[in-house]
């Protein structure tokens, strides 16, 4: 088989990776500056094998033990909903002249109102 590629770690990984060398110093592995010494290394770490190296001379728990994290996507855009809002609110001032009617624009408020809440959720 041959060698997996060598994935960048993110933060979490990295706060993972001390964590676990924390655990390793209070069991009496590792001693106070070589823990220091371990952690700067892990907190370096740009790559996967970068991250499992302060722990090659350590039993498991090891980073590499360990699912990478997922990535969340990006939060999206308000951009979208501001227009809609205001396309909608544009609509509703328009159709209070035509109509005169307050009752149909306040429906329209509200239904505008159900239909914007439920899709937030």
């Amino acid at each position: 088989m041959g060698k997996q590629r060598d994935l960048r770690v993110g933060d979490r990984e990295r706060e993972l990776a001390m964590e676990l060398l924390g655990r390793h110093m209070s069991a009496g592995r590792l001693e106070v500056d070589e823990y220091d010494q371990r952690c700067v290394r892990a907190a370096s770490a740009r790559y996967a094998s970068e991250l499992d190296a302060p722990s090659t001379t350590l039993p498991s728990p090891r980073p590499s033990d360990h699912a990478p994290v997922p990535v969340r996507p990006a939060p999206a855009s308000r951009t979208g909903n501001v227009v809609l809002v205001a396309c909608v609110g544009a609509m509703l001032v328009f159709l209070a002249i035509v109509v005169k009617q307050p009752a149909f624009v306040v429906l329209l408020v509200l239904a505008f109102g159900l239909w914007f809440a439920r899709g937030r959720r």
